[in-house]
């Protein structure tokens, strides 16, 4: 052989080892990450079943390898995390998150059907008192206009729900010189009432979010948050649920709760879901490792009264960043016993054993609301925008929303 065939034998023999190596290399990744494999448009989870084109597959990592934990692509290719098969069936095939309106919102997330609205809660403001407050707003689905409420302004609304005649339901966290307090607004008339501002004679500590059963009873989570951010005084109890009952009166049915946030029935109403937001101490960029981050369930006794109180999960963030711990807020729930939770990652979901499914991704969902004829629209709230996305589902607990008008 020539000296100029030995080196074109060499250099093929040099390209056909790198052809190997990467044949190897590929056959390593696939054995890893089955879910990337990409035939042509076709993307694959690792059961076989296609993924959307902006979703990807979710891969347990290791710290001593130093692989990490969370999607298999590019995070900001990423809108849409499986963990579980079940995910694809929530998602449909082709999902999409739409920013809806740009506005501050914070909390709420109630949606009012007659006239296709949503309604919702600002960040924590100074008004021209020099006061906190926060602002109570409203944005039309149709016309995207964001509305300003008048209210008064030592007024700090947070969480709210409709109730069974069509009312907002408002926690309204309190002030300085003023306990928290249950309101209900008549979005008709727009005239308002307190349901109720105490327990035993002892005012409440600063209520967060509300959920309103089928019997018309209205359930409240009242956790120390206003007191820790310097607009409630010092708690005068300790942080529990309560139950109002329909003639106003007001029972405690859960405590041992670190900072009790969002709380849900499922469907059939047999449980009751509560989140503890413990780990975030309310001070902004400020956690505590040794605080809960979890939802817990307890069942609902015939006289609604909960017993077996235990873990439902404990929240975590999907990619591993800073501060690793979710904060489990606002909470739904889907006629298939699906739970919804609002996190620092996105909306993280869960099946009816708590095991995790999937994650929207949006930085710093604090609630979430679901909305449309066929209640499959979740709209998402993040402090700076309002978006949504249409879903394979039907939400729970939303008797007035759920009927015809």
């Amino acid at each position: 052989m020539g000296s100029y065939a030995r080196i074109i034998a060499g250099r093929l023999l040099h390209v056909e080892m790198v052809f190997v190596g990467l044949l190897l290399r590929l056959a390593v990744f696939l054995s890893v990450f089955p879910g990337a494999y990409v035939d042509g448009a076709t993307r694959e989870f690792g059961d076989g079943r296609p993924l959307p084109l902006s979703a990807c597959e979710w891969h347990q990592g290791t710290l001593l390898t130093n692989t990490s934990t969370g999607p298999v692509e590019s995070i900001e290719d990423c809108r849409f995390v499986v963990r579980d098969p079940e995910f694809l069936d929530i998602l449909g095939s082709s999902p999409k998150l739409v920013e809806l309106v740009k506005t501050d919102a914070h909390e709420g997330g109630a949606w009012y059907p007659d006239k296709d609205e949503f309604y919702f809660s600002s960040n924590k403001l100074t008004s021209s008192t020099g006061q906190i407050k926060t602002d109570l707003k409203k944005v039309n689905l149709r016309t995207r206009n964001v509305t300003n409420l008048s209210a008064p302004e030592n007024n700090t609304p947070n969480g709210m729900v409709l109730d069974n005649d069509g009312n907002l339901v408002v926690c309204q966290q309190g002030s300085l010189n003023q306990g928290g307090f249950i309101q209900r607004i008549n979005l008709k008339t727009m005239k308002n009432t307190v349901v109720a501002d105490n327990w035993f004679g002892v005012p409440f500590n600063s209520p967060n979010d509300a959920v309103v059963k089928r019997d018309g009873s209205i359930w409240f989570t009242d956790p120390s948050y206003g007191s820790v951010q310097g607009f409630r005084s010092t708690p005068k109890v300790n942080n529990q649920v309560y139950r109002i009952s329909n003639i106003g009166v007001v029972d405690a049915v859960a405590d041992g709760f670190t900072q009790p946030n969002g709380l849900a029935f499922s469907h059939d109403e047999k449980h009751l879901y509560v989140t503890d937001t413990g780990f975030a101490v309310g001070v902004q960029g400020k956690y505590d490792a040794t605080k809960p981050h979890s939802i817990t369930v307890f069942d609902v006794g015939v006289d609604g009264f909960l017993t077996n109180r235990r873990l439902f999960a404990s929240v975590g963030v999907y990619d591993g960043s800073y501060p690793g711990l979710g904060v489990p807020d606002g909470i739904k729930v889907d006629t298939q016993e699906r739970v919804y939770v609002s996190t620092v990652d996105g909306v993280q979901v869960f099946n009816q054993l708590g095991k995790p499914l999937g994650l929207i991704r949006q930085p710093s969902v604090s609630n979430m609301g679901f909305a449309g004829r066929n209640l499959d629209t979740l709209y998402i709230l993040n402090d700076t925008t309002i978006s949504y996305v249409q879903l394979q589902v039907r939400a729970a607990g939303l008797k007035y929303a759920g009927s015809s008008h």
